[in-house]
């Protein structure tokens, strides 16, 4: 059924309804409310409380612009009990042409007191004179701009999902894989979809409503942990059983400086095990700031290597690959593995003298960055891929490296620790494996929040601190200043500073510059030639100066907890008592979530913090494939549905409901879009 079919929806409203990405009968079903308004319930204007939503019934008894610094539309919306003032500060042209004298409306919202009570944009619904004002309970819907330009909005998606549920829908549409298979409803004890859908646009009760949403957020959720949990079977299947050269590793372990953590050697023993092991070995290995997970990654990687396999470590950036060939190079050197650096500023000879030592197998080992990638990148023997700091890599390229050896293991690492509702789903097909030991030795940084009265006070504490040979990072937002003027930026800190003092041993560092001349930066902060660094979150990763006890962090509002708490990694990696400082405006309302950030060091506990602020949508690395935006599932308030859907899940794999072939096959196809069919695919 076409949606030019459908009586009421001219050219004009198809063609705002396209312009709002519903193009199919199916899609306009799916278009749910984003509320439901229980009109059963009718305030009385004089009984209307501050924060409350209520539903108010009214004549406009007046409507006219106010202007003046904010200017906005105001009506006064009467009943019989009294009258309060309704308030527009967008749209008014819109709202004029609407809201007339003597009109009759229904408004939906919460009052609020601004010198009086007011509602300020509430929903609102047309009534005629003689209209009865039905009790019922009235869906909601997001009415885009083309919606309202088209004159569609709440009232008359509301007419025409009824008139819709009217008819036989079932015969209308057409049969779809993207429809849960009726069987695996009846199994889960559900209503058919189109049913479903019903009940949450023409609902009859709350119990309705609850009910419809719950299966919405069921049929959301489960296809992803029906794919996480197949392809961890099949990962299962697919080894080959790997034996490391343990006495390489012991040699290299004996190499270090420093002891190991008892966490540490727990965890490089799991991996150990896993690479042993006749299962494909993909696990997601999470340690705090600082935990060491390099050192652990290292000797893995050493023992595949005196195995006679290869293995490649892929990191983000230039500078975190330099710093671990640094850092590894001579231990590798040292028992007789060859370890090869692949980077996109390289010379060409450079370039082909690493490629041609890959793919005849004299290099043992590469740490690179996305010039891994390259299809002219070919290993010998490729047996592990370690990928650091993964969530700045998308799925496809992760893909691509494994696919440059014969079903190679998989370790993937992340200081931004993962929250356990996404980690139980969409990392679903990997090990998990924590480290939550750190280093002995080393202090928690204190974080204090500071308010930005105190600015000239932070500088000159700052300024003593650099003289008496402490180093600090200030980070901003932005390299450039933007249009208002209002974010910090590394441009005007830099003068900011400089003006304050100029003798001040300052350079800036951020990824818009040369390398060459940020590397330069970089180094010369690390020997104690600059005292403070005016940089973004380019410093976020791989940088490493023990000797840099100080941070400010310029309008950290800016930023995430979990990045804020990624940033204070760079200091306190010393022994040496650390400090970051939070600048930022005491009355901003972010100012609570950061002194609330500053109690704790706990990476997996902010990382639930941030969860709960900012939603999964926003979470920190989280924006390489958008799987985790589902529309009706929520990852805080929905969190126990998690486990129910997991084992779900486990159950329709092991067929515990008994199906038949071809509805087995029916189940896939329903959870299985075309990318996910082969192995090599996820959602990590």
């Amino acid at each position: 059924m076409l949606l030019s079919s459908i009586p009421g929806l001219g050219p004009k409203r198809v063609a705002a309804l396209k312009e709002s990405g519903i193009n199919t009968l199916l899609d306009l079903l799916r278009n749910l409310p984003r509320d439901w308004i229980d009109q059963r319930r009718i305030t009385k204007i004089r009984d209307v409380k501050e924060g409350e939503r209520v539903v108010l019934v009214g004549h406009i008894a007046r409507a006219g612009m106010i202007y003046g610094k904010r200017p906005r539309f105001s009506v006064r919306l009467q009943d019989s009990s009294g009258s309060i003032e309704i308030v527009f500060f967008s749209a008014t042209h819109y709202w004029q042409s609407r809201l007339k004298n003597g009109t009759r409306w229904v408004a939906i919202g919460k009052a609020a007191v601004f010198g009086t009570m007011q509602m300020a944009h509430p929903d609102l619904q047309a009534l005629e004179e003689d209209e009865e004002f039905s009790g019922s309970i009235v869906p909601i819907y997001t009415v885009t701009e083309p919606m309202r330009k088209a004159k569609m909005e709440n009232r008359f998606f509301a007419k025409l999902m009824k008139s819709l549920f009217e008819k036989n829908l079932k015969l209308i549409l057409p049969p779809e894989e993207h429809i849960c298979p009726p069987e695996l409803l009846s199994f889960l004890g559900m209503l058919p979809v189109i049913d479903n859908l019903k009940r949450l646009h023409c609902p009859q009760s709350w119990e309705e409503i609850y009910a419809g949403k719950k299966e919405m957020k069921i049929l959301e959720l489960l296809p992803f942990c029906l794919r996480m949990a197949r392809r961890r079977r099949l990962l299962a299947d697919s080894g080959i059983s790997k034996k490391l050269d343990a006495q390489k590793m012991d040699s290299a372990k004996n190499s270090l400086h420093f002891t190991l953590t008892a966490g540490q050697v727990q965890v490089l023993e799991k991996i150990r095990n896993g690479l042993e092991s006749n299962r494909r070995f993909h696990a997601l290995l999470q340690g705090d700031v600082g935990s060491g997970k390099t050192v652990v990654a290292m000797l893995a990687m050493i023992g595949i290597c005196g195995a006679g396999e290869q293995a490649a470590c892929m990191v983000p950036t230039d500078i975190l690959a330099r710093q671990h060939f640094s850092s590894m190079n001579g231990i590798f050197k040292n028992l007789g593995l060859k370890l090869a650096l692949l980077v996109g500023a390289m010379a060409s000879a450079e370039r082909r003298e690493v490629l041609a030592g890959l793919k005849s197998g004299e290099i043992n080992a590469v740490v690179g960055t996305h010039a891994l990638f390259s299809k002219d990148v070919e290993f010998s023997n490729l047996g592990f891929a370690i990928i650091d700091e993964q969530h700045r890599f998308g799925v496809g390229q992760r893909e691509t490296l494994l696919s440059k050896g014969n079903n190679p293991d998989l370790l993937v690492m992340s200081a931004t620790p993962i929250p356990r509702s996404l980690a139980m789903t969409f990392y679903g097909d990997l090990e998990a494996i924590v480290l939550h030991e750190k280093p002995p030795g080393r202090k928690p940084v204190i974080t204090k929040p500071v308010s930005s009265e105190k600015r000239e006070d932070m500088k000159n504490y700052l300024y003593r601190e650099t003289l008496a040979g402490n180093r600090c990072y200030w980070v901003v937002s932005r390299v450039q200043e933007d249009e208002l003027g209002e974010a910090a930026s590394v441009d005007n800190i830099y003068e900011e500073l400089k003006k304050y003092r100029d003798d001040w041993k300052i350079a800036v560092v951020h990824g818009q510059m040369p390398e060459t001349e940020r590397d330069a930066n970089l180094n010369a902060f690390s020997r104690g030639e600059i005292s403070l660094l005016v940089c973004t979150t380019v410093v976020e990763v791989g940088v490493n100066v023990p000797e840099a006890n100080l941070m400010v962090i310029d309008s950290p509002e800016n930023f995430g907890l979990a990045q804020l708490h990624q940033l204070r990694g760079r200091v306190g990696r010393g022994r040496a008592q650390a400090w970051c400082f939070l600048l930022c405006d005491s009355s901003n309302a972010a100012f609570e979530r950061l002194t609330q950030f500053s109690k704790t060091d706990d990476g997996f506990e902010i990382a639930e913090m941030d969860l709960q602020n900012r939603g999964a949508g926003n979470l920190e690395g989280m924006e390489q494939s958008g799987a985790w935006l589902l529309r009706w599932f929520d990852w805080v308030q929905d969190q126990p549905l998690i486990e129910k859907n997991i084992e779900t899940a486990n159950r329709i794999l092991d067929n515990k409901p008994n199906f038949s072939p071809e509805v087995l096959q029916k189940i896939q196809d329903w959870y299985s879009d075309k990318k996910f069919e082969k192995i090599e695919d996820g959602v990590h």
